[in-house]
């Protein structure tokens, strides 16, 4: 107890020496993904006063972070430092404000004269923080960015929050969401003239990295996304002259190196986009269907509004295993609920031959309760610093 009392007074005395009142660091998982990359690129193009500090937790891919952020913004103004480093350590005690997506030195606590931001990485359908249990870890943050009051609340129970800890901004990335116009097709060297353009994005079942986990089902016959189903996808696909690129998710126990690329199924994780030099979500305006399960990726979709298939066969075994922040949460999906091959099949015939989108009024109905702002997110953000506590 003496000890993390001693600790914590001599790292605050330092941060009163040396502050640097136009420093921000970054970190955030993937390295140079997600909102903390979006709020990056903001204050390169609009706040030069900022000197800006990256916390990677490996540099093995510098070379790829240095293409992205010169496809992004022509700002040098930052530099890139390995997080467990003493460079990334003294930058981070001296800098005014921190942004992050899944915690960074949480171990120190918050620091006197910081402004520590999690910006997270979604607004939650699955159970985070202590929707697990009091014993879960949380982000230690001084704020953290909802999308919506309705979301507000969730997080405050999360993140063990009060209500003016929980600022209403919505999700930085959907600056990119909404004002970037990458062609997926031209990024991967596809032709571009389909009848229509599909993202799949499946939360993870099991976990090899940071939380290690399983959620719901792994079991063949409740996977989608096997092989002996991917070619029979495959040839309707071709038949309706459509392609589905699958994004997997960054902690999913699955690799590229599972599964084959068929002519009209493409696979894609984040390195795809790392190593082209773009943040995936300046690619989401191509798409012109999503199909997900429990990802919150829809929620950023709701922006785009274009129709939405929910794509699962596990509810009951994600319930019991994972669980979600909602009672019932097919209650606030806004779109087609498929729990099986020939109803995925289906609604792809709907939407794509027939043009068919029968959920237009739901989307806007959640649109309304999950997003409070529906564009400029970090400009919103910046706006509303000076009235942030810490």
């Amino acid at each position: 107890m003496i000890k993390n009392k001693l600790r914590g007074y001599l790292v605050n005395l330092l941060k009163r020496i040396i502050t640097n009142k136009r420093k921000i660091v970054y970190h955030s998982f993937p390295d140079f993904t997600d909102n903390s990359f979006a709020t990056f690129v903001f204050v390169s193009n609009n706040l030069p006063k900022y000197k800006n500090i990256w916390l990677v937790d490996s540099l093995e891919k510098k070379d790829f972070f240095l293409k992205l952020i010169a496809n992004y913004t022509a700002s040098e103004n930052y530099i890139i430092l390995k997080k467990k480093s003493v460079k990334g350590f003294f930058h981070y005690l001296t800098a005014e404000l921190v942004f992050h997506t899944h915690g960074l030195f949480n171990e120190l606590g918050l620091i006197k004269g910081q402004r520590k931001i999690n910006l997270w990485h979604g607004m939650p359908i699955k159970k985070i923080g202590l929707y697990e249990g009091s014993e879960s870890k949380i982000p230690i943050s001084n704020i953290h960015l909802s999308t919506s009051q309705f979301y507000q609340k969730i997080l405050m129970k999360a993140f063990g929050s009060k209500i003016n800890q929980v600022q209403i901004v919505g999700q930085t990335r959907n600056d990119l969401l909404l004002n970037d116009n990458i062609s997926i097709h031209r990024l991967f060297n596809d032709r571009e003239n389909y009848a229509k353009t599909i993202l799949w994005m499946p939360t993870f079942r099991k976990s090899v990295v940071r939380d290690l986990r399983t959620d719901g089902s792994i079991e063949k016959e409740k996977d989608f996304i096997n092989p002996e189903y991917l070619k029979k996808l495959n040839s309707f696909l071709k038949e309706s002259n459509s392609i589905v690129y699958v994004k997997l998710h960054p902690m999913d126990y699955r690799g590229l190196e599972d599964f084959i690329n068929y002519t009209n199924i493409k696979f894609l994780n984040n390195n795809s986009f790392i190593e082209k030099g773009v943040n995936m979500y300046s690619t989401f305006s191509s798409f012109d269907i999503l199909l997900t399960d429990f990802s919150s990726i829809y929620i950023d979709f709701l922006l785009l509004d274009i129709p939405i298939g929910f794509v699962f066969s596990d509810l009951q075994e994600f319930k019991e295993s994972r669980g979600f922040v909602f009672e019932d949460p097919i209650k606030y999906m806004p779109g087609e609920i498929i729990s099986n091959e020939k109803e995925l099949e289906l609604f792809l015939s709907e939407t794509i031959l027939k043009e068919k989108d029968s959920y237009i009024e739901q989307r806007s109905q959640m649109k309304n309760l999950f997003h409070k702002y529906h564009k400029n997110f970090n400009e919103q953000l910046f706006n509303n610093l000076s009235k942030f506590e810490y």
